[in-house]
């Protein structure tokens, strides 16, 4: 009863500055904030939808609906007749897409989101890797709170700590409507029901075309922006610190070091040195804490440490290539090496199509410089 009456004060501000709508009490609405789209066989919209329906005589406010029909709106009035509540859609926070829809894009959505002056531009978007409507349903079951909330949360704890790109409304029109670069969106998949951010989907414009890892989510991210306080893991190669090394166990991998992390400070900048030939330079710079090793080193002696530093940029430097390679092949950019290209040409033009061609081609030279901050008691 007090969740209840939390959630009850928290939308009263809302409904009452809504007063160009028709005015109906709350006891008889039910306030979506969570939205599954999925495709059915006929070609319909199938529509899951995550609620707060305020029933005095139930003890759960969390409810989900669906409905379906040839537009998002005519799902939900297919929803609203299996319902006796009206289904408000102006507090929408998410909106999850199944894996047949991003197959096939996502962009007529989007419009529908962008059109609807209820919608704010800071929806999360998010995908998954079978269909919404069964990642919102069992995670429903799976959680103890509203589910729709549940994978907002995840998705935020990432936003807020720099591990991935933002993923709003605002931001993935932004890079569709860039010509040059590529969207990226979280992926949430089901950990024996409950929902879990378990990688990154990649975007050729609003087409789901393949999985990336929510450690290459870092990189794309230190490239878009400079990030804070974001948790690193990282494996080294041992053989250039073995005689540093203390206290072998047997058992241990003896070819590989585990750091465990804090990215204080991590930024790119990129230019690009011969346009003809599509060269360009990312200098990468990352400022970190030490925070765990799985071999110890003694981390007080400078050369240790400079030796661990280079390990750190050459794996860096490394994960960098691969990850450049892996969207080559995709013919998909989360960079925006196109927008560099675009702004270096003489002309300043540049088709959708064109960079999506001429992204494979391109060579890029990362110059990694990491430096360990502090490593506290870690020896």
């Amino acid at each position: 009863m007090k969740n209840k009456l939390i959630m009850l004060l928290c939308f009263i501000p809302i409904l009452l500055l809504s007063g160009c709508l028709e005015t109906k009490p709350i006891e008889r609405l039910a306030i979506i904030n969570a939205r599954g789209i999925d495709l059915l066989a006929e070609g319909l919209i199938d529509t899951t939808l995550v609620m707060f329906q305020f029933d005095t005589q139930s003890p759960d406010i969390s409810k989900i609906a669906s409905g379906s029909g040839k537009t998002i709106k005519e799902a939900r009035y297919d929803a609203n007749t299996k319902t006796s509540f009206t289904l408000t859609p102006g507090q929408i926070r998410l909106e999850l897409y199944g894996k047949d829809v991003a197959e096939k894009g996502i962009i007529s959505y989007l419009n529908t989101l962008v059109r609807d002056a209820r919608t704010s531009d800071r929806v999360l978007l998010a995908i998954t890797d079978s269909s919404a409507k069964e990642i919102i349903t069992q995670g429903q079951q799976a959680t103890n709170i509203n589910v729709g909330l549940f994978m907002s949360g995840l998705i935020k704890q990432k936003i807020e700590n720099d591990s991935i790109p933002k993923p709003e409304l605002y931001d993935f029109t932004h890079a569709f409507f860039e010509k040059g670069q590529d969207p990226v969106l979280p992926l949430i998949s089901s950990a024996e029901g409950t929902p879990a951010l378990s990688s990154m989907a990649m975007f050729k414009d609003d087409v789901y075309v393949g999985k990336l890892s929510l450690d290459q989510a870092i990189l794309i991210n230190m490239f878009l922006k400079t990030i804070h306080s974001t948790p690193f893991d990282i494996g080294v190669d041992a053989k250039p610190l073995e005689k540093y090394l203390q206290n072998f166990l047997s058992g241990q991998d003896n070819e590989t070091i585990q750091l465990n992390g804090k990215i204080i400070k991590g930024r790119t900048n990129t230019k690009i040195v011969d346009s003809k030939q599509l060269k360009f330079q990312t200098d990468v710079t990352i400022q970190m804490n030490l925070l765990e090793l799985s071999r110890e080193l003694d981390l007080a002696n400078e050369e240790v440490t400079s030796t661990l530093e280079e390990q750190i940029e050459k794996q860096v430097k490394k994960q960098y290539e691969e990850l450049l390679t892996q969207t080559q092949k995709m013919k998909a950019d989360p960079f925006g090496y196109g927008e560099i290209y675009r702004i270096n040409k003489n002309n300043g033009e540049l088709k959708r199509d064109q960079w999506h061609e001429l992204y494979p081609e391109i060579d890029v030279d990362y110059k990694v410089d990491v430096k360990i901050v502090e490593y506290g008691t870690i020896r």
